[in-house]
């Protein structure tokens, strides 16, 4: 069987963005994704897409948010886990958008609002065009699913620029000819993966040489006091991890740095990083 595209019927449907980042998938769905480390209003925009170039009327395109069961129906499609995301979290610009005669696009604003987001698992907002004055909704890209899920200022891939790590046997006893030990300069970047507003997970930290990464201290936690820049350090993984008394960790937000000093075990076989220096490099 030929098809003739010219035969063919125009649609009413969300334009293909830049930022696309799940298409043809079962669900009659796809994918947008942000960052939203800023404040964003992001411009979507809704198209008359087929053979004929523009629209010979008017058109009214309604804009409804979606709500779980839009999600759902994604998430059993794709094997993913994304929840709704807050109706404080957002607000459209308008609820209906008009595709001019002689035209083939309109454009609305969805802003977000990530101090309201609840940062805990991975959110989307669902938008359906519900209804057109005329025409035909497509059956492909009439949703929309909107991937929000919030990343903080301080969430990305850092290089370690500087650094030591030092193994003890016992409080005041280091360990010595033991290759772990040493300069971190140069090891592996790391990644800094929002976990709240303020503090962000390590991960991929590792040992003199890059070798293997440290162990004993999963989900290592960095917090920043932002009107400070001060760094707090913990990990679910050792409630003995800590600051070093007498040394300052701290965010550099003009330099996109962390400069961190910790220790866990310090009653025992005490293990430090001093002077870890963290730099931004790109986004994770």
């Amino acid at each position: 069987m030929i098809l003739d595209p010219a035969k063919g019927h125009n649609v009413i449907e969300f334009a293909n963005p830049a930022q696309i980042a799940v298409n043809g998938t079962p669900s009659p769905m796809y994918q947008f994704s942000y960052s939203t480390a800023v404040l964003p209003t992001l411009p979507i925009t809704v198209s008359y897409s087929g053979p004929e170039a523009t629209a010979p009327q008017d058109i009214t395109v309604r804009i409804t948010p979606g709500n779980t069961a839009k999600i759902q129906e994604y998430n059993t499609a794709t094997s993913s886990n994304y929840t709704l995301l807050g109706a404080e979290s957002y607000t459209l610009s308008t609820n209906e958008v008009v595709i001019k005669a002689g035209t083939s696009k309109a454009t609305f604003n969805v802003a977000l609002r990530p101090l309201t987001f609840a940062f805990t698992g991975l959110q989307v907002l669902p938008l359906t065009i519900s209804s057109v004055s005329t025409g035909i909704i497509s059956g492909n890209f009439g949703t929309i699913l909107l991937n929000v899920t919030p990343k903080n200022i301080y969430d990305g891939v850092y290089n370690v620029t500087a650094g030591n790590v030092q193994r003890f046997t016992a409080p005041g006893v280091p360990t010595v000819n033991d290759g772990l030990n040493g300069d971190l300069a140069g090891n592996p970047d790391v990644s800094l993966q929002t976990i709240n507003l303020n503090t962000v997970q390590i991960n991929g930290l590792t040992w003199h040489g890059g070798s293997s990464g440290i162990a004993g201290i999963d989900n290592l936690r960095a917090t920043i006091d932002p009107a400070t820049n001060l760094v707090t350090m913990t990990a679910l993984g050792n409630a003995t991890l800590r600051n070093i008394p007498a040394t300052v960790s701290r965010y550099d937000p003009a330099a996109k740095t962390l400069t961190l000093n910790f220790e866990w075990n310090p009653t025992s076989n005490r293990r430090a990083v001093t002077g870890l220096v963290l730099k931004y490099n790109h986004e994770r």
